[in-house]
């Protein structure tokens, strides 16, 4: 009961981070608060979003605790590497903020782990058939949504590597989307074991 009940919580983090994002977003873009930046709306945006940030890792280690992939070896080690490049993303938002430089390692490293990871996640998720219905395509809809949207789409499209609000949005709506499949199974779990 305790192991459900912690799954629902990290669940309810997801979302909540999500959403936190997403208005953390509509900020940045409404007032052009895009690092590098400074003053004190722009301080207070970026920890927004390292909030935001902070309860979506929590719902990744949610993930790893509650097993989502199963059991085997290839589901615990994407599901564990996955939350660490979420990490570094976190920690290199934090040393940006308090150095006021935006270029560190952290980004990029977090970037290519989360982005390696995130779609071997949803891969061992799918394959490892803890999870049911709609739930179980979650994880892998995030991870091609970064590869192809927050990634590959904008190279091509205009050359640039740089996301829009829209995609950055959508980007927020996948992992919203996570914390409910998460936030689901933990209540299915509970559902099964009182029967």
């Amino acid at each position: 009961m305790f192991q459900e009940n912690r799954t629902r919580t990290a669940g309810i983090l997801g979302m909540l981070g999500a959403g936190l994002f997403f208005i953390g977003l509509l900020i940045e873009y409404r007032y052009g608060l895009f690092p590098p930046g400074s003053g004190t709306l722009y301080v207070l945006n970026q920890i927004q979003f390292l909030v935001a940030m902070s309860c979506i890792l929590a719902m990744l280690w949610g993930m790893r605790a509650s097993r989502a992939a199963g059991d085997g070896r290839f589901g615990r080690i994407a599901l564990t590497l996955f939350p660490i490049g979420w990490a570094m993303l976190i920690l290199g938002g934090i040393l940006s903020l308090i150095s006021g430089n935006a270029d560190n390692f952290l980004f990029p490293l977090g970037g290519l782990i989360i982005l390696i990871f995130g779609l071997l996640a949803g891969i061992a998720v799918v394959i490892g058939k803890k999870w049911q219905g709609w739930t179980r395509y979650m994880p892998p809809l995030q991870g091609l949504y970064f590869l192809l949207v927050m990634m590959i789409l904008p190279l091509i499209l205009t050359g640039s590597p740089d996301p829009t609000l829209l995609t950055e949005s959508l980007w927020m709506v996948t992992w919203f989307l996570m914390g409910l499949a998460l936030y689901v199974n933990g209540e299915t779990a509970v559902v099964v074991k009182a029967v």
